[in-house]
């Protein structure tokens, strides 16, 4: 029906046909989106893309296992009611001033998100945000309240922006990582303490804007209904903290160190060499060491006479699909190198070099937004991650400087329930309506289409001292 794309190979245009396919599946949800992640196994082989063995382990690749160490410390502080304390604690620091409530709720959930998924982090924030609107409407009696729905989408965008935080955060960061690994193998590592660089400053200046914003959209004002010790009630209902609470952190506490510590630390002049080298383990240790490690630790200490901190049964519940649409991207990004489908896409697209760096960068960043408004994140990513990549290399660019902006715009999707997974959750609830997210979301858009291009032009990438022109490692 269309022609045959000139200067392609027969495996480059097969493993373009796979992608289309991925593609329309994740989009119309034919079958399940996790599902759809394995058709690189079926086809791979079949179609002489990649061997079996080749395709297969993109499934495990390193990053796949630090996200699964990640979901194991997630369910770890759901299991011990970690996470209920932590959210209570801060919301008690703030007060009880319903604006102050939003902000604390969306710091406690932000916090949460960015060493849990970020799905997760809003599902175990949901109830706690309940029973506060539960309480505030019994008080109102008849009355409506706009709280309630400011109070909901706040734990939904706060859980995105958190995500964005850390490596682990959301499952775009590690799809960008482990593409980024696959098409360029000779790449510097985007390590965990590198990716704070990129996240923090993002979080730090997003959440603020994002909590006064729903505070004077939904006009928020005035103190909780006849209700200002509620958090301290429910604080007080809690009790001591448990051995079991108390472990799960330190256990945190070690993977945070280890992330963080692992590979040395150059301050200026002055560098704090990293436990790898240290130990002379440079080659062999990786993120999802430390990930595993403190997964078995879950496992092994007890978080009373009667339980441990995490058992199986409980491990088993993780969202293990997601897990496999991380492996389902490495495995396009593979295809994509290995047939030279890559570098045949750079070609076509190596008329962006005509263009100012910031028009690209505002145009990249505004598309994926829009893109992802529509998709999951994590099929946005692995659909237009390697085009961009290709994008790059066409116009002499360094790949970093679309790849990084790309993966944080997939996940800063607020006006659609398809958005991002946190969004699905509130909107799951029914306290708010598309309605409400559109009207509402659609300027949270524009806000972060501008502070995203600003930060990473004039912030983030020099900040990581990224060279401009096309690398060496990239060629």
């Amino acid at each position: 029906v269309l022609p045959a794309p000139a200067g392609l190979s027969h495996e480059g245009k097969s493993a373009a046909a796979v992608v289309i396919l991925m593609s329309i599946w994740w989009i119309t949800e034919a079958i399940p989106v996790f599902a759809t992640a394995f058709l690189p196994l079926a086809l791979y082989p079949v179609l002489q893309i990649l061997p079996a063995s080749k395709t297969a382990v993109n499934y495990g690749h390193n990053y796949v296992l630090m996200m699964l160490g990640g979901f194991f410390l997630g369910k770890a502080i759901e299991a011990q009611n970690l996470h209920k304390r932590i959210a209570l604690v801060i919301i008690n620091i703030f007060g009880v001033s319903r604006r102050k409530i939003i902000f604390s709720m969306m710091v406690a959930t932000a916090f949460l998100s960015m060493w849990i998924a970020n799905v997760t982090a809003a599902v175990m924030m949901f109830p706690i945000a309940l029973s506060i609107v539960a309480k505030e409407e019994e008080d109102l009696t008849g009355k409506k309240s706009t709280f309630a729905k400011a109070l909901m989408l706040g734990i939904a965008y706060s859980a995105t922006l958190g995500g964005l935080g850390t490596l682990i955060g959301t499952p775009t960061n590690l799809i960008m990582i482990g593409i980024l690994e696959n098409l360029f193998p000779d790449a510097p590592p985007i390590t965990f303490f590198t990716w704070l660089k990129v996240g923090l400053p993002l979080l730090i200046v997003l959440l603020p804007i994002f909590a006064y914003y729903l505070s004077r959209y939904f006009k928020v004002s005035g103190n909780l209904s006849g209700n200002e010790t509620l958090i301290k009630d429910e604080l007080k209902a809690l009790g001591k903290t448990t051995p079991g609470e108390r472990r799960v952190i330190y256990v945190c506490l070690f993977a945070i160190f280890g992330w963080v510590f692992r590979e040395n630390l150059v301050l200026g002049d002055f560098v704090i060499p990293g436990w790898s080298e240290l130990l002379g383990l440079q080659d062999f240790v990786h993120d999802s060491t430390v990930a595993i490690a403190a997964s078995l630790l879950l496992f092994a200490i007890p978080a009373n006479k009667e339980k441990r901190l995490l058992d199986w049964k409980q491990a088993s519940q993780v969202p293990w699909g997601v897990v496999m649409i991380v492996g389902g991207g490495y495995a396009i990004a593979a295809g994509f190198e290995s047939t030279g489908l890559a570098d045949w896409l750079g070609a076509q697209l190596a008329f962006v070099s005509n263009y100012p760096f910031i028009i690209v960068l505002i145009l990249v960043i505004g598309f994926v937004m829009i893109f992802t408004e529509f998709n999951s994140n994590t099929a946005t990513a692995n659909i237009l991650l390697p085009v961009l990549a290709s994008m790059a290399v066409a116009a002499s660019m360094n790949p970093f400087l679309l790849m990084i902006p790309a993966t944080v715009a997939s996940s800063l999707g607020f006006m659609m329930p398809a958005g991002t997974g946190p969004n699905t959750v509130i909107f799951g609830s029914e306290r708010v309506t598309v309605s409400d997210m559109v009207k509402c979301g659609v300027w949270l858009n524009l806000i972060s289409l501008v502070v995203l291009t600003i930060l990473m032009y004039f912030v983030i990438m020099p900040w990581l001292n990224f060279e401009p022109t096309l690398p060496a490692w990239a060629q």
